[in-house]
């Protein structure tokens, strides 16, 4: 391996400074949520063009490193043991080209592990034919049915997995996946909406097999999210033979300010539900959530309704909160953009941008218009940008 080059020279460390004074002493709203000008979402000229069989490549790389673009392929866990694994294996290209993984482990005693670790640039590699991620000798391989992901202990302070996901459901898209307003887009492929885990977990150095469920998702876009969403509201569970997956995506108000509901409900022989939009999906939300987040924050609630046109619902209620993040507290810089995350996080509070990141273990009804219904668990996440 050769001589790795360090992430920023003193030209970028200046550059940099300067970036964080226009931050604090300019408008950081603008900033972060960009210009009041900018292209409505219409959600009845959505990308169209592919057709419900998704394909090996629509799991691979599908940005090229431009100014501004992101992606990230997700995996969460569900182990037998009741312990609980969230990874995801990222590249941005804001200010700076950065490649990262980030790893939560809940033990069953509900307590949580978190790191998140930078690579240098050369040291990944990302495939465009299939998903093949490599940072190091961390990997995210698979093909659609079969997937490995493997996290190295020697990266997370002796905590990792080598974990097998085998999908029981076909993969899912709503239309494309591509939500797009003008050229900017945010793109969704959930690539398995369910499936059996099995491998092992190395828990403070120690190495033990183990069996569960998973999820795997890619993301990716060309614009930083905030400047497209307000939040979000995701879930997945099962109830019966029935895979569940919906979201309401919040667009800013500069993007046209109303809601894009999302719903799949399929078992391992049949899609039943696929629907996108206001014209075919009805959500409702109650249950104000209280003492989780700064008075000032935008309300949120912890029961999540949502109905289709044919009348098949889902009525979700989160139980217990498994992890609430104040997101720039969590946020990781590399060296030496960290010196200056106290100096970043005054700036965006001066603002009243505060973005938080809750995610609970719930329990939902699936209910079908025959009067047919299905009880199930999941998890909810709930994700304010502003």
């Amino acid at each position: 391996m050769g001589t790795l080059k360090p992430f920023f020279s003193f030209r970028d460390l200046i550059k940099t400074f300067f970036i964080i004074l226009f931050l604090i002493f300019q408008s950081c709203s603008k900033v972060y949520l960009g210009s009041y000008d900018q292209a409505l979402f219409d959600e009845i000229n959505q990308s169209d063009r592919l057709n419900e069989i998704v394909e090996n490549w629509e799991d691979g790389a599908r940005t090229d490193g431009q100014k501004n673009e992101f992606e990230w392929w997700y995996f969460d866990a569900e182990l037998d043991d009741g312990s609980l694994i969230v990874a995801y294996f990222y590249k941005v290209h804001f200010l700076k080209d950065q490649y990262f993984i980030g790893f939560n482990y809940t033990s069953p005693e509900n307590e949580n592990f978190f790191r998140l670790k930078y690579f240098n640039k050369n040291d990944v590699s990302f495939s465009k034919d299939s998903c093949l991620v490599l940072m190091n000798d961390n990997s995210f391989n698979g093909n659609l049915k079969n997937y490995n992901i493997k996290l190295d202990p020697s990266d997370f302070d002796n905590y990792g997995f080598d974990l097998n996901l085998n999908s029981l459901i076909n993969p899912y898209r709503p239309q494309d996946g591509i939500i797009n307003a003008g050229d900017e887009y945010f793109a969704w492929l959930a690539a398995v909406p369910n499936g059996e885990v099995e491998g092992t977990v190395t828990i403070d150095g120690v190495k033990k097999e183990i069996k569960g469920t998973g999820y795997h998702d890619h993301n990716w876009g060309n614009t930083p999210l905030q400047k497209l969403f307000s939040g979000w509201t995701w879930f997945r569970g099962k109830a019966g033979p029935y895979t569940v997956i919906l979201a309401e995506l919040n667009a800013v108000e500069n993007r046209g300010g109303f809601d894009i509901p999302i719903l799949f409900v399929a078992s391992k022989d049949q899609r039943v539900v696929n629907k996108f939009g206001n014209r075919q999906l009805l959500t409702m939300k109650s249950d104000l959530i209280k003492n989780y987040y700064p008075k000032k924050n935008e309300p949120q609630f912890s029961k999540f309704s949502i109905v289709s046109d044919n009348n098949v619902s889902v009525k979700i209620s989160g139980e217990n909160i498994i992890d609430n993040i104040e997101i720039f507290k969590r946020m990781n810089l590399p060296l030496p953009l960290n010196i200056f995350k106290p100096m970043i996080n005054l700036s965006f509070k001066a603002s009243g941008i505060d973005p938080y990141y809750t995610r609970f273990s719930s329990n939902f009804i699936l209910k079908f218009n025959d009067g047919t219904f299905y009880e199930g668990t999941g998890i909810m996440e709930i994700m304010d940008l502003q």
